[in-house]
């Protein structure tokens, strides 16, 4: 062999030894190339509503994000981009924005006038502000009649829930049933929120009833005919919890019921008139108060309704949910 051809030999190695390492590299470089990082919007709820959540539809596409923003709320999501309808749910209503561009928003501030109005912030661009409709969760004055909450109970096909309200109901982000329901002599913006039952394949014919959201505007009238109704139920007061102040009434076995009763309305009429912090009550069947005495839940099949007073956004909240026995209990 001669030296030409043994130099051209270990020439045509080295270089092919290069290449693989140049190729090595350029791969490991294109592996290790970080994406781009999301773009991130920020949110500030400058009204006086709660927002539950906002739905972001681009085409046929619907994204949910859960928010739970009260008045004065801030909060950080991914920027969806693209130009987008938004539908903004308040609990009472559902404020419509068509075609928001999104994609170089950094900051989204929703203010409420005559209408709803969103202002988008982005870098070197003069803010955007767009207005909405409003959908209200509530009938109108010219409505007719509601269904009554008693025709519901959890636990019922929700085939046979819609079959009670309209062919086509709208639906939040957790996919309960929006409807208007009458209860206590007042009309509520409801939600019907399904379940799958334990053991059976999961289907949405097989869904049923879990519970059920009852929320208005809160003022002292709506309190006051609430509780009445409950009582004529034959509910009474279990626990409270208030700004600083805890109450289990199954721990005041001196205490009469009527007294009970009386010691709540005058806690609630304090914490109305302060306006701040929020105040939750839990109501159960009065034949069963002694058995929670020493149970953190019921050990029996019942109906609870949870009581929440939002102040700050003028809401109340009431929470319908049914405890089964367990085998646990006997």
């Amino acid at each position: 062999m001669t030296k030409a051809l043994w130099f051209f030999r270990i020439y045509v190695v080295i270089c092919l030894v290069l290449a693989g390492l140049s190729g090595n590299a350029a791969l490991a470089a294109h592996i290790a190339k970080p994406g781009p990082e999301p773009q991130i919007l920020s949110l500030v709820n400058a009204t006086g509503e709660d927002v539950l959540s906002m739905g972001f539809q681009t085409g046929r596409n619907m994204h949910f994000v859960r928010l739970d923003m009260p008045p004065g709320g801030k909060d950080d999501i991914e920027n969806p981009g693209a130009l987008t309808n938004l539908r903004i749910d308040t609990g009472l209503a559902l404020w419509l924005f068509k075609d928001v561009p999104l994609n170089k928003a950094q900051t989204m501030t929703l203010r409420m006038g005559d209408k709803p109005v969103i202002e988008l912030a982005a870098p070197k661009a003069e803010p955007q502000r767009l207005s909405g409709e409003v959908q209200s969760l509530l009938p109108g004055p010219d409505a007719g009649p509601v269904c009554a909450l008693d025709r519901f109970r959890p636990g019922m096909p929700m085939k046979d829930v819609c079959a009670l309200l309209s062919a086509t109901p709208q639906r939040d982000d957790n996919d309960a049933v929006l409807a208007s329901l009458g209860f206590a002599g007042m009309v509520w913006a409801a939600r019907l929120e399904p379940a799958q039952p334990e053991g059976k394949p999961a289907s949405k014919a097989a869904q049923v009833l879990d519970h059920m959201e009852l929320r208005r505007k809160l003022d002292h009238e709506t309190v006051d005919k609430l509780m009445q109704a409950l009582y004529d139920q034959k509910y009474s007061p279990w626990q409270a919890e208030l700004p600083g102040l805890d109450i289990n009434f199954t721990q005041m076995p001196s205490m009469d019921l009527a007294k009970q009763k009386d010691m709540l309305r005058q806690v609630l009429e304090y914490f109305l008139a302060a306006g701040k912090g929020e105040a939750t009550i839990m109501l159960a069947p009065t034949d069963i108060l002694p058995k929670l005495a020493d149970a953190d839940a019921p050990n029996g099949d019942v109906q609870l309704f949870t009581i929440t007073l939002r102040p700050t956004s003028k809401n109340i909240v009431v929470d319908v949910a049914a405890y089964r026995e367990s085998e646990e209990s006997h």
